[in-house]
Parts: structure tokens; sequence; C-alpha cells
């Protein structure tokens, strides 16, 4: 029997979060489930929809339809999402509807009483967008009356599609995450302690996220199905939404596109070196490295302070310096948090030039220098610079060095950075200057990770396969993408208790004591104080780790990641569509 889903979502095609890594690694599995009956919906964004969608000749179903929304003053766009699996695509202008945008706040509050006065264009761009996805499911389920059809909505951004026009389709909402439950989180509101005594309407409207709080509200009511990704996020629902989920579907990874166990020792070898150099670049020109036996820390994600534990993090580091001995490892900790920046540091990218300059020349002085080494020795001679190169050659080189240049402090960004920056001033207001002294030393890396980046040259994954240890000490993460993406790199991970994928592991694993690959920290209902010493200490203890016990740990984690492949997840979708399928309308 033919049937149809349809999938729709901001991330479509437009990549903003960890929903459009959910979205392309399961549309394999989902696209040979339906047979080629699987579409997907995301908005057509004219500057960047050329990098990700190209464009097909449009069947003549479609076109019908597509001319149809061209009547009423939209274009849709038809061809293939540009992942794996190359779902169909339609993207969808909404031009048109954000012109009248005013008169959509008013049809939702005539309807459901959704108040959208504060809102601005990040509410304003999804609400235009979703009433033209709306309009355009009409005509499609029009052409194609008697076929079953599933219409599976992801997040408020792309909700409010059910919240117009009434369509014949079973529709499923997923909540990811809840704007309030975020909100509060990253305010410091301690709601897990008061899930069942707080008015959250109250609490909405208070933050000014009342329009996307009822629009998930009313959606999670409306919808045939709702569902979240995490028990976690499904007991925040209950509360917060008022609507407990029919059925939680965990986010999976694909173990395809991380390095095999056999791969992860060469990886991490030349890629840590490579680290290893660019850490050399950046100290250098201030006081003598030492990076042999050292280890390699990060932390990445939004910049959410508090939700994403950079806080927290930041003050165990702190602790971590003060409790370092002096023949403990050096600790170099790389902290990826893409923001607003102004500028590369124009003395970090001048040292780094020279640098490479002294590589080059040296590299062509080597066979040269070798030989004389090896004279020197064999005839017990005193070697020293002068004589160990050709005077203009050592010219040359002492030149060079001359060229290097400092700022008159400590570098701790790559990047200069807006002086409300929050993470560069509490690294600096914690102390964390980088000081000579220090065993801990920080590298704040404030844009995305990419090869070609003219800094450390290597890509996100690449990084994260050089790197010892992954920490990720969120205080509100429904999921948690970084760190099982990091787990799966085979690479020691910290995560807390308060995270979807730490919870959805703890309920099928028995940790190895020795080595557990990945430490769950206890954040729920503790004090900062106390969850600062916690995970100072276990970041020590890895620390101290000899190399045996570091490899056996990076094993146990690569272990544990294969629970979470999509080939063990995706059933869980599997279920819910041939149930959506079988329920009447």
């Amino acid at each position: 029997m033919d049937k149809f889903l349809v999938e729709v979502s901001w991330e479509v095609a437009n990549q903003v979060g960890g929903i459009y890594t959910v979205l392309k690694e399961k549309s394999k599995y989902i696209n040979d489930y339906f047979k080629g009956n699987y579409f997907v919906i995301g908005p057509y964004m004219p500057h960047r929809s050329s990098l990700e969608f190209s464009k097909l000749e449009t069947p003549k179903n479609f076109l019908d339809i597509i001319n149809e929304c061209k009547k009423i003053g939209f274009d849709v766009y038809f061809g293939e999402w540009l992942i794996d699996s190359r779902p169909k695509c339609f993207l969808i202008d909404f031009q048109i509807y954000l012109n009248n945008i005013n008169s959509l706040k008013y049809e939702l509050w005539a309807k459901y009483r959704i108040d959208s006065l504060r809102t601005g264009d990040d509410y304003n761009y999804p609400l235009a967008w979703s009433k033209a996805v709306n309009v355009f499911l009409k005509f499609f389920s029009e052409k194609f009356p008697a076929i079953p059809k599933i219409l599976h909505l992801h997040e408020w951004l792309a909700g409010s599609v059910i919240l117009f026009d009434k369509l014949p389709f079973v529709s499923i909402f997923t909540t990811h995450a809840t704007s309030l439950g975020r909100t509060l989180s990253e305010s410091s509101f301690n709601f897990w302690d008061s899930l069942d005594s707080t008015n959250f309407n109250q609490e909405a409207t208070k933050y000014g996220i009342e329009a996307k709080h009822m629009i998930e509200v009313t959606v999670a009511k409306n919808a045939d199905f709702f569902t979240t990704v995490s028990n976690i996020l499904a007991l925040e629902t209950e509360f917060i939404l008022g609507r407990k989920p029919d059925f939680v579907l965990p986010n999976g990874i694909n173990l395809d596109k991380f390095p095999t166990v056999e791969e992860i020792s060469f990886a991490h070898k030349k890629n840590r070196d490579t680290i290893k150099d660019f850490f050399l670049y950046f100290f250098s020109p201030y006081y003598r490295l030492e990076t042999k036996n050292s280890l390699i820390y990060f932390i990445s994600g939004r910049q959410e302070i508090r939700n994403k534990g950079i806080d927290i993090f930041i003050r165990s580091l702190v602790e971590l310096n003060k409790k370092l001995k002096e023949d403990d490892p050096n600790i170099f900790v790389l902290i990826l948090v893409p923001t607003e920046v102004k500028d590369i540091d124009p003395v970090l990218l001048n040292n780094l030039n020279v640098y490479r300059n002294l590589e080059e020349k040296i590299e062509d002085l080597l066979p040269e220098v070798k030989s004389r080494l090896i004279h020197y020795f064999i005839h017990k001679e005193r070697i020293v610079s002068q004589t160990l190169f050709e005077k203009e050659d050592f010219l040359e080189i002492q030149r060079m060095v001359k060229r290097l240049k400092v700022n008159n402090y400590y570098p701790i960004s790559t990047h200069i950075l807006p002086e409300d920056n929050p993470i560069i001033n509490l690294i600096k207001n914690i102390g964390l200057i980088n000081l000579p002294l220090n065993k801990v030393k920080v590298i704040y890396y404030p844009t995305y990770i990419r090869r070609g980046d003219g800094l450390i040259n290597l890509n996100y994954d690449e990084l994260v396969v050089g790197s010892h240890v992954g920490i990720f000490p969120s205080l509100y993460e429904p999921w948690g993408y970084t760190p099982l993406e990091t787990i799966a790199s085979g690479v020691i991970t910290i995560t807390t208790d308060l995270t979807g994928f730490s919870d959805y592991i703890s309920r099928y694993v028995q940790f190895n004591k020795d080595y557990p690959g990945l430490y769950i920290l206890k954040r729920k209902g503790r004090r900062d104080v106390d969850i600062v010493e916690d995970l100072s200490n276990i970041m020590l203890g890895i620390a101290k780790l000899n190399k045996n016990a570091r490899v056996e740990n990076k094993i146990e984690a690569r272990k544990i990641a294969k629970l979470c492949s999509w080939e063990k997840l995706i059933s869980n979708y599997f279920n819910l569509y041939n149930i959506a399928l079988n329920k009447k309308l």
C-alpha cells in the first residue's frame, strides 16, 4: 500500500542546531522504509539554500501543486536535499505571509489566545513559513486524497503548521527541547524542584517568550501524536506543555562517519600533534612551552553559559590548576564556543606566519644540518648553532625570530572579541590567565572549527579525535549530541545526569568501574560549589591515568556509542509510523 511521510522542519537544508543532525542521519532509513514516498520541507533562504539544495525537474503531479501556490503569490522549489540519502525536498518561500504577519498573529490569537505582541523576526519568520507550508500541504492532500499521509513536525517553528487550516494528515509533533525550559534553566531557575508548583504560563510571560511557549502548548495538545527525544524531556513537557508524550524517540548516531576502533589510534596521534603544534605557535613567543606528555581537554557547544555548563567548567579548571602537581601532565584546554568576533588576533596571525616560515626554512636545511651533526658527534666537537648553520642561514633565522610579536598580556583567545563577551570575561575574572607556571592553560576559540581557517587547520571531528577528554557539564540538555559524538570518536567524555543521552545510556549500561569511558557528573539538585569540586576531581583523576588506562577508556567509550547507533534506534520511528498509519482521521 502506498503511504506518504512529509517531515517538516526549519532545519531542512538550513543548519541551525542539533535537529539538523537528527534529520540528516535518520533520513536514509526513513527514505528506504517509505520507498521514495518520503518528502522533507524546509524554508527557502535565498542566500543559503543553494548550498544544500539541488533543484530537479518537477514531476507533473507536484507541478500542479506548485502552480496553485504561485497563484496565491509564493514560490515552492522542488529538488533534493544534498545529504547522503538525497531525500526529495520542497523549499517554501514565505515572503508574502511575512508581509502580512499581523493577520497571522491575529488568527492565532482569535483561535487559541496566543499572544504574540512582543515577538520579533525569530518568531515572525517561522510563523509566516508555517502558514505557507499549511497552504502547500492543503493542495498536496487534495492531489493525493486516497493515500494515507503522515505529517511529522519538529519543534514549535514547524508545529504551527497544524494551527491554521485543518489538514487531512495524521500529525506527529516532536519537541527536542522546550523554549521555556531552556530559558528558565539559563536564568538559574531550578524548575526540576518545582515542576508541580510552578505556573509556567506566567513564567513564559515574565521572560517574554509567551508566544513560542503557547504555540508549543497548543501544538502538543492538538497533534495526533506527541513525542520527545528523552525521558528527561518527557517529564519536563508533561508539566510545562501539559501533555505526557505518547512516544520517546531517542536520537541516534551514524557510526560509519566516525573512525573505527582500529583507525582511532592513528588518527588520534596525527591530529594530536597538529593541535600541539598550534599550542606552540600560540604560547611560545611569550614563554617556553612543554607539550610532551601533555593532555588536551575541550568543551564545545552554543554560547549558553549556564545551560551548557560553561560556567561550571571554567570554575573547575581553576580548581584543577591548584590540584595538579609538578610531575602531573600539563593540561591544554580548548573552549570551542562560536560567538561574535571582530577579527583574528593580528599578533597571533603574525606569529603563526613566522613559525611556519621558520619550519619551511629549517626543513630545507635539515639534510645539511644532519650531515654536520653526524660529523660533530664522530669527532666529538662542540655543537653550537653558529657552526651548525651557514652564517647567512643563521642570520636569516635570527631575522625571522625578530619578527615575532607579543601583546602586553598572555594570550587567551584566538580572536579579538567584543568587550562584553561573557566567556572571556569569566575566564579573566576568575584568574585563569595562562601564567607561565600554570599547569592548566586555556585557549578560547570563538569560531567554528574548520580546515583552512589558518589556525589549527582541522575540522571539528578531527580535533575531537586528536583530543584526550571532552567535557560537557550541561545543566539543560534534553538529548546531548556533542557527548555522544565524542564517545563515538573514541574520546573519554564527561557529561551530567541532566542530559537525555546519559539518562538513556544509564538504563542499558553497566559501567566499567576502572575504565568507564563515559563519566556522568551528578548535577541534579546539587549546589554549584559541590559540582565544581566533583568535576575538578574527575578531570584530575583522568589526568593521572597512565597511557594504558586512557586507551582502555577510549575503547569503552566507543563501545558505549554503539548503543546509540541508528541501526538500533530507528525502530522507534517505524513503530510510531505504523501506529500512525492505522489511525482513523
